[in-house]
Protein backbone atom coordinates (compact mmCIF):
# COMPACT_ATOMS: atom_id res chain seq x y z
CA UNK A 1 0.00 0.00 0.00
CA UNK A 2 2.09 3.49 -1.21
CA UNK A 3 1.99 6.07 1.53
CA UNK A 4 3.27 9.67 0.40
CA UNK A 5 5.64 9.76 4.02
CA UNK A 6 6.35 6.47 5.82
CA UNK A 7 3.43 5.79 7.86
CA UNK A 8 3.26 7.27 11.67
CA UNK A 9 0.97 5.02 14.30
CA UNK A 10 -1.17 6.81 16.18
CA UNK A 11 -1.92 9.38 13.10
CA UNK A 12 -5.48 10.02 11.56
CA UNK A 13 -4.77 8.11 7.80
CA UNK A 14 -6.58 9.83 4.77
CA UNK A 15 -6.85 7.63 1.86
CA UNK A 16 -7.05 8.72 -1.95
CA UNK A 17 -8.40 6.81 -5.19
CA UNK A 18 -8.63 7.32 -8.42
CA UNK A 19 -11.56 6.15 -10.64
CA UNK A 20 -11.47 5.55 -13.99
CA UNK A 21 -12.98 4.29 -17.19
CA UNK A 22 -11.79 0.92 -18.35
CA UNK A 23 -11.99 1.99 -22.16
CA UNK A 24 -9.21 4.26 -21.59
CA UNK A 25 -5.33 4.80 -23.41
CA UNK A 26 -2.74 3.64 -21.46
CA UNK A 27 -1.63 7.66 -21.43
CA UNK A 28 -4.88 8.83 -20.40
CA UNK A 29 -4.57 5.76 -17.39
CA UNK A 30 -1.11 7.32 -16.54
CA UNK A 31 -1.80 10.95 -16.41
CA UNK A 32 -4.86 9.71 -13.99
CA UNK A 33 -2.99 8.38 -11.47
CA UNK A 34 -0.52 10.72 -11.46
CA UNK A 35 -2.92 12.98 -10.55
CA UNK A 36 -4.38 11.40 -7.51
CA UNK A 37 -0.79 10.79 -6.37
CA UNK A 38 0.08 14.59 -7.03
CA UNK A 39 -3.59 14.90 -4.57
CA UNK A 40 -2.00 12.73 -2.19
CA UNK A 41 1.54 14.37 -2.06
CA UNK A 42 -0.84 17.79 -1.70
CA UNK A 43 -2.70 16.90 0.94
CA UNK A 44 0.80 15.18 2.83
CA UNK A 45 2.48 18.86 2.36
CA UNK A 46 0.13 20.95 3.68
CA UNK A 47 -2.52 19.56 5.84
CA UNK A 48 -0.97 19.88 9.76
CA UNK A 49 -2.19 19.01 13.24
CA UNK A 50 -2.14 20.80 16.16
CA UNK A 51 1.11 19.20 17.12
CA UNK A 52 2.93 20.17 13.35
CA UNK A 53 3.16 16.64 12.49
CA UNK A 54 1.47 15.91 8.72
CA UNK A 55 -1.42 13.18 8.75
CA UNK A 56 -0.67 9.90 7.11
CA UNK A 57 -1.53 10.06 3.64
CA UNK A 58 -2.17 6.56 1.42
CA UNK A 59 -3.41 6.05 -2.13
CA UNK A 60 -4.57 3.23 -3.77
CA UNK A 61 -1.50 1.14 -5.52
CA UNK A 62 -3.78 1.01 -9.13
CA UNK A 63 -6.68 2.71 -11.06
CA UNK A 64 -10.08 1.86 -10.02
CA UNK A 65 -12.00 0.50 -13.36
CA UNK A 66 -14.69 -2.44 -12.26
CA UNK A 67 -15.69 -4.15 -9.25
CA UNK A 68 -12.77 -6.27 -8.73
CA UNK A 69 -10.31 -3.35 -8.66
CA UNK A 70 -13.03 -1.46 -6.66
CA UNK A 71 -12.55 -4.04 -4.02
CA UNK A 72 -9.27 -4.45 -4.22
CA UNK A 73 -8.52 -0.27 -3.60
CA UNK A 74 -10.72 -0.88 -0.61
CA UNK A 75 -8.60 -3.44 1.14
CA UNK A 76 -5.73 -1.75 -0.15
CA UNK A 77 -7.12 1.73 2.26
CA UNK A 78 -9.07 -0.10 4.89
CA UNK A 79 -5.75 -2.20 5.46
CA UNK A 80 -3.68 1.41 5.44
CA UNK A 81 -6.48 2.67 8.21
CA UNK A 82 -8.22 5.38 6.17
CA UNK A 83 -10.41 7.56 8.12
CA UNK A 84 -11.36 9.99 5.16
CA UNK A 85 -11.43 9.69 1.58
CA UNK A 86 -10.28 11.46 -1.60
CA UNK A 87 -11.73 10.36 -4.64
CA UNK A 88 -9.79 11.94 -7.87
CA UNK A 89 -10.76 11.25 -11.26
CA UNK A 90 -9.29 12.90 -14.63
CA UNK A 91 -11.90 10.41 -17.30
CA UNK A 92 -15.07 9.53 -17.07
CA UNK A 93 -15.84 6.75 -14.90
CA UNK A 94 -18.42 4.42 -13.79
CA UNK A 95 -19.85 5.56 -10.01
CA UNK A 96 -21.33 2.28 -9.28
CA UNK A 97 -18.52 0.55 -10.58
CA UNK A 98 -16.04 2.28 -9.05
CA UNK A 99 -16.47 5.51 -6.80
CA UNK A 100 -19.36 3.88 -4.81
CA UNK A 101 -17.93 0.41 -4.98
CA UNK A 102 -15.19 1.39 -3.17
CA UNK A 103 -16.55 3.47 -0.39
CA UNK A 104 -19.58 0.98 0.21
CA UNK A 105 -16.37 -1.24 2.09
CA UNK A 106 -16.51 2.05 4.68
CA UNK A 107 -18.69 3.37 7.44
CA UNK A 108 -20.99 5.64 6.12
CA UNK A 109 -19.37 8.11 8.66
CA UNK A 110 -16.40 8.60 7.03
CA UNK A 111 -15.96 11.82 5.20
CA UNK A 112 -15.96 11.73 1.61
CA UNK A 113 -14.50 14.36 -1.17
CA UNK A 114 -14.20 14.33 -4.97
CA UNK A 115 -11.67 16.55 -6.45
CA UNK A 116 -10.61 17.07 -10.07
CA UNK A 117 -9.84 19.48 -12.61
CA UNK A 118 -12.31 21.34 -14.64
CA UNK A 119 -10.87 19.08 -18.13
CA UNK A 120 -12.73 18.33 -20.84
CA UNK A 121 -10.64 15.45 -22.77
CA UNK A 122 -12.48 12.00 -21.77
CA UNK A 123 -13.41 14.30 -19.11
CA UNK A 124 -13.48 13.37 -15.14
CA UNK A 125 -15.83 16.48 -14.08
CA UNK A 126 -18.34 14.71 -15.62
CA UNK A 127 -18.06 12.20 -13.44
CA UNK A 128 -17.46 14.21 -10.82
CA UNK A 129 -20.90 15.39 -11.14
CA UNK A 130 -22.54 12.15 -11.40
CA UNK A 131 -20.59 10.76 -8.62
CA UNK A 132 -21.43 13.65 -6.49
CA UNK A 133 -24.99 13.76 -7.65
CA UNK A 134 -25.41 9.50 -7.23
CA UNK A 135 -24.07 10.00 -3.66
CA UNK A 136 -26.45 12.91 -2.56
CA UNK A 137 -29.80 11.07 -4.19
CA UNK A 138 -28.75 8.29 -1.42
CA UNK A 139 -28.65 11.57 1.27
CA UNK A 140 -24.67 11.23 1.49
CA UNK A 141 -22.93 14.15 1.60
CA UNK A 142 -19.44 14.37 -1.06
CA UNK A 143 -18.31 17.95 -1.89
CA UNK A 144 -16.54 18.74 -4.65
CA UNK A 145 -13.70 21.18 -5.74
CA UNK A 146 -13.60 21.18 -9.87
CA UNK A 147 -10.12 23.22 -10.38
CA UNK A 148 -7.86 23.80 -12.86
CA UNK A 149 -5.37 22.49 -14.73
CA UNK A 150 -3.31 21.70 -17.94
CA UNK A 151 -5.96 19.81 -19.62
CA UNK A 152 -2.73 18.21 -21.92
CA UNK A 153 0.77 16.21 -20.73
CA UNK A 154 1.65 12.99 -18.54
CA UNK A 155 1.96 15.06 -15.31
CA UNK A 156 -0.60 18.00 -14.64
CA UNK A 157 -0.67 20.33 -11.60
CA UNK A 158 -3.36 21.96 -9.97
CA UNK A 159 -3.29 26.10 -10.00
CA UNK A 160 -2.84 27.18 -7.09
CA UNK A 161 -6.59 28.61 -6.37
CA UNK A 162 -7.42 25.03 -6.72
CA UNK A 163 -4.54 23.91 -4.32
CA UNK A 164 -6.05 25.94 -1.84
CA UNK A 165 -9.41 24.96 -2.19
CA UNK A 166 -8.29 21.01 -1.84
CA UNK A 167 -6.19 21.80 1.06
CA UNK A 168 -9.25 23.63 2.83
CA UNK A 169 -11.65 21.02 1.96
CA UNK A 170 -8.85 18.51 3.37
CA UNK A 171 -8.57 20.31 6.78
CA UNK A 172 -12.22 19.46 7.01
CA UNK A 173 -11.49 16.01 6.19
CA UNK A 174 -8.60 15.55 8.89
CA UNK A 175 -10.48 17.56 11.18
CA UNK A 176 -13.18 15.66 11.39
CA UNK A 177 -11.56 12.01 11.09
CA UNK A 178 -8.90 13.22 13.86
CA UNK A 179 -11.62 14.30 16.35
CA UNK A 180 -13.71 10.76 16.34
CA UNK A 181 -12.67 9.28 19.88
CA UNK A 182 -10.60 12.22 21.01
CA UNK A 183 -11.59 13.73 24.92
CA UNK A 184 -11.66 16.73 26.88
CA UNK A 185 -11.25 17.31 30.43
CA UNK A 186 -14.07 19.31 31.73
CA UNK A 187 -13.70 19.92 35.24
CA UNK A 188 -16.71 20.33 37.70
CA UNK A 189 -19.81 22.13 36.52
CA UNK A 190 -20.35 25.12 33.92
CA UNK A 191 -18.73 28.44 36.19
CA UNK A 192 -21.31 31.08 37.31
CA UNK A 193 -23.85 28.50 36.35
CA UNK A 194 -24.12 29.70 32.91
CA UNK A 195 -26.47 27.27 30.65
CA UNK A 196 -24.42 28.47 27.41
CA UNK A 197 -21.26 26.63 29.26
CA UNK A 198 -23.54 23.11 29.73
CA UNK A 199 -21.18 20.03 29.25
CA UNK A 200 -23.34 18.69 26.16
CA UNK A 201 -22.04 15.10 26.72
CA UNK A 202 -24.46 13.58 24.06
CA UNK A 203 -24.24 16.33 21.45
CA UNK A 204 -20.48 16.57 21.21
CA UNK A 205 -20.54 13.18 21.30
CA UNK A 206 -23.23 13.29 18.26
CA UNK A 207 -21.92 15.49 15.83
CA UNK A 208 -18.08 15.82 16.66
CA UNK A 209 -16.99 12.43 17.69
CA UNK A 210 -15.75 13.63 20.84
CA UNK A 211 -15.30 12.26 24.65
CA UNK A 212 -15.64 14.04 27.57
CA UNK A 213 -13.71 13.15 31.16
CA UNK A 214 -15.66 14.57 34.11
CA UNK A 215 -13.68 15.42 37.22
CA UNK A 216 -14.75 17.30 40.56
CA UNK A 217 -12.33 20.17 41.38
CA UNK A 218 -12.03 18.51 44.82
CA UNK A 219 -8.89 16.19 43.96
CA UNK A 220 -7.17 19.19 41.96
CA UNK A 221 -7.75 20.89 45.48
CA UNK A 222 -6.58 18.21 47.23
CA UNK A 223 -2.80 18.18 44.93
CA UNK A 224 -2.79 21.99 44.90
CA UNK A 225 -2.81 21.86 48.82
CA UNK A 226 -0.70 18.72 49.10
CA UNK A 227 1.61 19.94 46.96
CA UNK A 228 1.24 16.76 44.63
CA UNK A 229 0.58 15.90 40.96
CA UNK A 230 3.09 17.66 39.61
CA UNK A 231 7.38 17.78 39.89
CA UNK A 232 8.59 20.87 42.48
CA UNK A 233 11.62 21.21 40.14
CA UNK A 234 9.48 21.51 37.39
CA UNK A 235 8.04 24.22 39.08
CA UNK A 236 10.88 26.12 40.15
CA UNK A 237 12.18 26.04 36.34
CA UNK A 238 8.64 27.45 35.35
CA UNK A 239 8.95 29.67 37.63
CA UNK A 240 12.12 31.09 36.66
CA UNK A 241 10.96 31.43 32.65
CA UNK A 242 7.67 33.27 34.05
CA UNK A 243 9.83 35.38 36.40
CA UNK A 244 12.82 36.35 33.66
CA UNK A 245 10.66 35.72 30.36
CA UNK A 246 7.70 36.52 29.18
CA UNK A 247 6.50 38.63 32.42
CA UNK A 248 9.93 40.19 33.62
CA UNK A 249 9.44 42.98 34.99
CA UNK A 250 5.74 43.76 34.21
CA UNK A 251 4.20 41.74 37.45
CA UNK A 252 1.80 44.09 39.37
CA UNK A 253 0.31 43.25 42.82
CA UNK A 254 -1.95 46.60 43.09
CA UNK A 255 -4.60 45.99 41.36
CA UNK A 256 -6.93 48.38 43.19
CA UNK A 257 -4.36 51.04 43.04
CA UNK A 258 -4.17 50.49 39.47
CA UNK A 259 -8.37 50.84 38.52
CA UNK A 260 -8.87 53.63 41.13
CA UNK A 261 -5.90 56.00 39.64
CA UNK A 262 -6.39 55.31 36.04
CA UNK A 263 -2.34 54.19 35.59
CA UNK A 264 -1.08 54.13 32.45
CA UNK A 265 0.25 50.47 31.66
CA UNK A 266 -0.53 49.56 28.14
CA UNK A 267 0.20 52.26 26.58
CA UNK A 268 3.86 53.50 28.14
CA UNK A 269 2.99 55.08 31.15
CA UNK A 270 6.44 54.25 32.94
CA UNK A 271 4.49 52.47 36.08
CA UNK A 272 7.05 50.55 37.80
CA UNK A 273 5.40 47.41 39.27
CA UNK A 274 5.87 46.87 43.22
CA UNK A 275 7.89 43.93 45.10
CA UNK A 276 6.20 40.91 45.70
CA UNK A 277 5.61 39.56 48.90
CA UNK A 278 5.97 36.40 49.88
CA UNK A 279 2.13 35.96 49.86
CA UNK A 280 2.26 37.17 46.39
CA UNK A 281 5.46 34.63 45.35
CA UNK A 282 2.97 31.74 47.38
CA UNK A 283 -0.21 32.62 45.15
CA UNK A 284 2.08 33.22 41.69
CA UNK A 285 3.22 29.51 42.97
CA UNK A 286 -0.30 27.78 42.63
CA UNK A 287 -1.22 29.35 39.80
CA UNK A 288 2.05 27.74 37.92
CA UNK A 289 1.23 24.66 40.02
CA UNK A 290 -2.22 23.88 39.41
CA UNK A 291 -0.86 24.20 35.21
CA UNK A 292 1.76 21.33 35.90
CA UNK A 293 -1.19 19.80 38.06
CA UNK A 294 -3.87 20.03 34.94
CA UNK A 295 -1.50 18.88 32.13
CA UNK A 296 -0.46 16.10 33.72
CA UNK A 297 -4.42 14.92 34.36
CA UNK A 298 -5.11 15.70 30.87
CA UNK A 299 -1.95 13.38 29.87
CA UNK A 300 -3.18 10.59 32.10
CA UNK A 301 -6.45 10.72 29.78
CA UNK A 302 -5.28 11.86 26.13
CA UNK A 303 -7.45 14.54 26.25
CA UNK A 304 -6.76 17.07 23.81
CA UNK A 305 -8.29 19.94 25.54
CA UNK A 306 -9.78 20.90 29.18
CA UNK A 307 -12.05 23.77 30.48
CA UNK A 308 -11.89 24.94 34.72
CA UNK A 309 -14.39 25.97 36.15
CA UNK A 310 -12.33 29.07 38.17
CA UNK A 311 -15.66 31.27 39.27
CA UNK A 312 -17.68 30.36 42.46
CA UNK A 313 -16.71 27.17 44.17
CA UNK A 314 -13.36 27.16 43.00
CA UNK A 315 -11.83 31.08 43.36
CA UNK A 316 -14.81 33.26 45.04
CA UNK A 317 -17.13 31.56 46.70
CA UNK A 318 -16.86 31.96 50.46
CA UNK A 319 -18.83 29.82 52.22
CA UNK A 320 -15.66 27.52 51.33
CA UNK A 321 -12.23 27.99 51.30
CA UNK A 322 -11.21 30.31 47.89
CA UNK A 323 -8.40 29.05 46.18
CA UNK A 324 -5.74 31.11 43.33
CA UNK A 325 -7.08 31.53 40.52
CA UNK A 326 -6.40 29.41 37.19
CA UNK A 327 -6.02 32.19 34.79
CA UNK A 328 -2.15 31.70 34.15
CA UNK A 329 -2.78 28.21 33.78
CA UNK A 330 -5.27 28.80 30.96
CA UNK A 331 -3.34 30.96 29.24
CA UNK A 332 0.01 28.61 28.96
CA UNK A 333 -2.34 26.19 27.55
CA UNK A 334 -3.67 28.38 24.84
CA UNK A 335 -0.14 29.43 24.29
CA UNK A 336 2.37 28.26 22.01
CA UNK A 337 5.19 28.38 24.20
CA UNK A 338 5.86 27.55 27.82
CA UNK A 339 9.02 26.55 29.99
CA UNK A 340 10.02 24.03 27.94
CA UNK A 341 9.96 25.95 24.46
CA UNK A 342 7.93 25.29 21.76
CA UNK A 343 4.60 23.59 22.32
CA UNK A 344 0.98 22.39 20.70
CA UNK A 345 -1.59 24.76 21.57
CA UNK A 346 -3.98 22.90 24.27
CA UNK A 347 -7.49 24.46 23.59
CA UNK A 348 -8.67 25.36 27.20
CA UNK A 349 -11.98 27.00 28.47
CA UNK A 350 -12.22 29.52 30.86
CA UNK A 351 -15.45 29.01 33.35
CA UNK A 352 -15.85 25.17 31.44
CA UNK A 353 -17.50 26.85 29.00
CA UNK A 354 -18.04 23.65 26.90
CA UNK A 355 -19.82 25.16 23.99
CA UNK A 356 -17.17 27.89 23.74
CA UNK A 357 -13.97 24.76 24.22
CA UNK A 358 -15.74 23.01 20.85
CA UNK A 359 -15.37 26.14 19.09
CA UNK A 360 -11.57 26.23 19.97
CA UNK A 361 -11.17 23.10 19.34
CA UNK A 362 -12.21 23.40 15.51
CA UNK A 363 -10.80 26.73 15.31
CA UNK A 364 -7.25 25.20 16.50
CA UNK A 365 -7.34 21.95 14.33
CA UNK A 366 -9.03 23.63 11.14
CA UNK A 367 -6.52 25.75 11.40
CA UNK A 368 -3.41 23.70 11.82
CA UNK A 369 -2.89 24.05 15.66
CA UNK A 370 -3.03 28.00 15.68
CA UNK A 371 -3.84 29.69 19.10
CA UNK A 372 -7.56 30.74 19.95
CA UNK A 373 -7.74 34.54 20.65
CA UNK A 374 -10.65 34.12 23.43
CA UNK A 375 -12.44 37.27 24.98
CA UNK A 376 -15.89 38.24 27.08
CA UNK A 377 -18.02 39.86 24.19
CA UNK A 378 -17.91 43.08 27.20
CA UNK A 379 -18.76 46.33 25.32
CA UNK A 380 -19.69 47.70 21.65
CA UNK A 381 -18.74 50.87 20.56
CA UNK A 382 -20.92 51.94 17.42
CA UNK A 383 -19.35 55.22 15.98
CA UNK A 384 -21.68 57.56 17.56
CA UNK A 385 -19.97 56.37 20.86
CA UNK A 386 -16.69 56.69 19.49
CA UNK A 387 -16.97 60.57 18.66
CA UNK A 388 -19.06 61.04 22.30
CA UNK A 389 -15.91 59.77 23.90
CA UNK A 390 -13.32 61.35 22.04
CA UNK A 391 -15.19 64.94 22.21
CA UNK A 392 -14.63 63.94 25.89
CA UNK A 393 -10.88 63.17 25.80
CA UNK A 394 -10.85 66.28 23.10
CA UNK A 395 -9.26 63.78 20.96
CA UNK A 396 -9.48 65.12 17.09
CA UNK A 397 -10.37 61.55 14.86
CA UNK A 398 -9.83 63.65 11.53
CA UNK A 399 -6.87 61.51 11.29
CA UNK A 400 -8.68 58.27 11.90
CA UNK A 401 -11.73 58.70 9.34
CA UNK A 402 -10.91 56.02 7.13
CA UNK A 403 -9.71 53.22 9.97
CA UNK A 404 -12.67 50.40 9.78
CA UNK A 405 -13.39 50.87 13.39
CA UNK A 406 -14.32 54.55 12.90
CA UNK A 407 -16.92 53.29 9.85
CA UNK A 408 -17.98 50.07 11.96
CA UNK A 409 -17.16 50.36 15.31
CA UNK A 410 -15.38 47.54 17.53
CA UNK A 411 -15.76 44.98 20.28
CA UNK A 412 -14.03 45.80 23.46
CA UNK A 413 -12.82 41.62 23.91
CA UNK A 414 -11.73 41.36 27.60
CA UNK A 415 -11.75 38.53 29.69
CA UNK A 416 -8.85 36.96 32.26
CA UNK A 417 -8.74 33.45 31.28
CA UNK A 418 -7.64 31.30 28.37
CA UNK A 419 -5.58 34.57 26.99
CA UNK A 420 -3.04 33.25 24.68
CA UNK A 421 0.41 34.92 25.73
CA UNK A 422 0.39 34.23 21.58
CA UNK A 423 -1.45 37.66 21.09
CA UNK A 424 0.58 39.96 23.40
CA UNK A 425 3.62 41.83 22.02
CA UNK A 426 4.21 42.68 26.05
CA UNK A 427 2.48 40.10 28.65
CA UNK A 428 2.13 41.35 31.90
CA UNK A 429 0.89 39.40 35.34
CA UNK A 430 -1.68 41.54 37.39
CA UNK A 431 -2.85 39.93 40.81
CA UNK A 432 -6.42 39.78 40.99
CA UNK A 433 -8.61 41.70 42.80
CA UNK A 434 -9.65 40.36 46.17
CA UNK A 435 -13.33 41.26 46.16
CA UNK A 436 -13.45 39.43 42.62
CA UNK A 437 -11.45 36.47 43.53
CA UNK A 438 -10.90 36.52 47.38
CA UNK A 439 -8.65 33.20 46.59
CA UNK A 440 -6.04 35.57 44.98
CA UNK A 441 -3.77 34.86 42.16
CA UNK A 442 -2.77 36.19 39.45
CA UNK A 443 -3.54 36.83 35.48
CA UNK A 444 -2.33 37.95 32.10
CA UNK A 445 -3.15 41.55 30.95
CA UNK A 446 -1.89 42.79 26.83
CA UNK A 447 -3.43 44.42 24.40
CA UNK A 448 -3.85 42.68 21.39
CA UNK A 449 -1.76 44.45 18.35
CA UNK A 450 -3.48 45.97 14.81
CA UNK A 451 -3.59 43.13 12.14
CA UNK A 452 -4.93 39.57 13.21
CA UNK A 453 -7.39 38.76 11.06
CA UNK A 454 -9.58 35.49 11.06
CA UNK A 455 -12.84 34.10 12.02
CA UNK A 456 -14.55 35.58 15.13
CA UNK A 457 -17.76 34.13 16.66
CA UNK A 458 -18.81 30.93 18.88
CA UNK A 459 -20.97 27.83 18.53
CA UNK A 460 -23.98 28.20 20.05
CA UNK A 461 -27.10 25.50 20.91
CA UNK A 462 -30.57 25.14 20.99
CA UNK A 463 -32.80 22.13 22.53
CA UNK A 464 -35.09 22.94 19.65
CA UNK A 465 -33.27 21.71 17.44
CA UNK A 466 -31.01 19.69 19.20
CA UNK A 467 -28.19 21.19 17.19
CA UNK A 468 -25.02 23.41 17.51
CA UNK A 469 -25.07 27.01 15.38
CA UNK A 470 -21.99 28.66 14.41
CA UNK A 471 -22.36 32.20 13.95
CA UNK A 472 -19.44 33.77 12.90
CA UNK A 473 -17.40 36.67 10.38
CA UNK A 474 -14.49 37.72 9.48
CA UNK A 475 -12.92 40.21 11.65
CA UNK A 476 -9.52 42.60 12.38
CA UNK A 477 -8.07 43.43 15.50
CA UNK A 478 -7.44 47.17 15.39
CA UNK A 479 -5.27 49.91 16.81
CA UNK A 480 -6.92 52.65 18.51
CA UNK A 481 -5.25 56.38 19.60
CA UNK A 482 -3.41 55.92 22.71
CA UNK A 483 -5.73 58.15 24.75
CA UNK A 484 -8.93 56.08 23.89
CA UNK A 485 -6.90 52.61 24.84
CA UNK A 486 -6.74 53.85 28.24
CA UNK A 487 -10.10 55.51 28.28
CA UNK A 488 -11.49 51.78 26.45
CA UNK A 489 -9.34 49.82 28.82
CA UNK A 490 -10.06 51.39 32.37
CA UNK A 491 -14.08 51.69 31.67
CA UNK A 492 -13.74 47.42 31.30
CA UNK A 493 -11.33 45.30 33.53
CA UNK A 494 -8.23 47.00 32.77
CA UNK A 495 -5.75 44.02 34.05
CA UNK A 496 -7.44 41.70 31.41
CA UNK A 497 -6.68 41.18 28.26
CA UNK A 498 -8.04 43.48 25.62
CA UNK A 499 -8.57 43.19 21.67
CA UNK A 500 -10.54 46.03 19.71
CA UNK A 501 -12.58 43.76 16.79
CA UNK A 502 -14.15 45.45 13.90
CA UNK A 503 -16.44 42.53 11.90
CA UNK A 504 -16.09 42.83 8.42
CA UNK A 505 -19.89 41.83 7.09
CA UNK A 506 -21.47 43.30 10.40
CA UNK A 507 -22.00 46.44 11.85
CA UNK A 508 -21.05 46.67 15.45
CA UNK A 509 -24.97 47.61 16.15
CA UNK A 510 -25.93 44.02 15.32
CA UNK A 511 -23.20 41.80 16.25
CA UNK A 512 -23.87 43.37 19.83
CA UNK A 513 -27.08 41.44 19.68
CA UNK A 514 -26.47 38.72 17.34
CA UNK A 515 -23.75 36.33 19.65
CA UNK A 516 -25.05 33.39 21.32
CA UNK A 517 -23.30 33.56 24.28
CA UNK A 518 -20.66 35.60 26.59
CA UNK A 519 -17.96 34.61 25.22
CA UNK A 520 -16.13 35.15 21.88
CA UNK A 521 -13.21 33.31 19.70
CA UNK A 522 -11.14 34.10 17.27
CA UNK A 523 -8.61 32.35 15.32
CA UNK A 524 -6.25 33.25 12.46
CA UNK A 525 -5.86 30.93 9.25
CA UNK A 526 -9.08 29.63 9.23
CA UNK A 527 -10.45 30.37 5.48
CA UNK A 528 -14.72 30.12 5.86
CA UNK A 529 -15.01 27.77 3.49
CA UNK A 530 -12.83 25.23 5.44
CA UNK A 531 -15.57 25.78 8.22
CA UNK A 532 -18.00 25.76 5.92
CA UNK A 533 -16.75 22.43 5.10
CA UNK A 534 -16.40 20.93 8.71
CA UNK A 535 -19.84 22.42 9.10
CA UNK A 536 -21.15 20.31 6.24
CA UNK A 537 -19.59 16.98 7.60
CA UNK A 538 -20.58 17.85 11.59
CA UNK A 539 -24.08 19.04 10.60
CA UNK A 540 -23.57 22.28 12.41
CA UNK A 541 -25.69 25.24 11.28
CA UNK A 542 -24.22 28.26 10.00
CA UNK A 543 -26.14 31.56 10.62
CA UNK A 544 -25.13 34.42 8.13
CA UNK A 545 -25.30 37.66 9.60
CA UNK A 546 -28.36 39.75 8.04
CA UNK A 547 -26.95 42.52 5.70
CA UNK A 548 -24.08 39.99 4.77
CA UNK A 549 -23.91 39.09 1.15
CA UNK A 550 -25.47 34.96 0.52
CA UNK A 551 -22.50 33.80 -1.74
CA UNK A 552 -18.99 35.73 -2.14
CA UNK A 553 -16.80 33.85 -4.72
CA UNK A 554 -13.49 32.91 -3.22
CA UNK A 555 -14.53 32.81 0.42
CA UNK A 556 -17.72 30.88 0.40
CA UNK A 557 -17.47 26.94 -0.66
CA UNK A 558 -20.15 26.44 -2.61
CA UNK A 559 -23.10 25.07 -1.42
CA UNK A 560 -22.78 20.91 -1.21
CA UNK A 561 -25.16 19.23 -4.17
CA UNK A 562 -27.06 17.01 -0.55
CA UNK A 563 -27.71 20.88 0.26
CA UNK A 564 -29.16 21.95 -2.76
CA UNK A 565 -31.90 18.70 -3.65
CA UNK A 566 -32.77 19.05 -0.08
CA UNK A 567 -34.45 22.42 0.67
CA UNK A 568 -31.44 24.34 1.52
CA UNK A 569 -28.33 24.03 3.91
CA UNK A 570 -30.24 24.47 6.55
CA UNK A 571 -33.47 22.56 5.96
CA UNK A 572 -31.05 19.39 4.86
CA UNK A 573 -29.15 19.40 7.87
CA UNK A 574 -31.70 19.23 10.15
CA UNK A 575 -33.49 16.27 8.16
CA UNK A 576 -29.99 14.53 8.45
CA UNK A 577 -29.74 15.78 12.38
CA UNK A 578 -33.21 13.73 12.65
CA UNK A 579 -32.68 10.75 10.97
CA UNK A 580 -29.03 10.21 12.72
Amino acid sequence: MPFIKRKKPGLPTLGVFVPCDPRIDEFSRARAFAIGVRTARLLADRLRLPDGSAPNVAYASRLVDNEATADQAARELLDAGAQGLFIVPDTWFFPGKTGMAVTAHFPASTPLACVGGNNAARPGVVGIDALVGAYAQTGRLCPMVIGTMPESGADPDYDDKTKDEIVDLGYAVLTVAALRGKRFLSVDTDSMQMETALNHVHAARRFLGLESTRESMKIFADMLRKKGGYDPEELKGLREWALNGPFQGRIFNNTVEINAKGYRIYTGGNVKPPALSVEDRRMLDDGLALYLILRNAMTEVNAVAGGWTNQLAWGSDRRGLPMTTADIAESLFNSTRDHNGRKPVVPFATENDVQGLLTMIAQCWLSGGRPTLFMDFRKVYEPWEIEKNARELGLDLKPYRDAAWMKRGFIEGNNSGSASLDFAEKAFLFKAAKDYFPGGGFSVGFVSPKGLKGMAGRLGYSDLSGMFTMIQDEAESQELPVPLIERVCHASDYTWPHTFLTFEHAASSLVKVGIPANHLHMVTGLPRRRWQHFSDYTLILNHPWENAPEYIDGLDRPLPMLWRLNGGETAAKMRLAARA
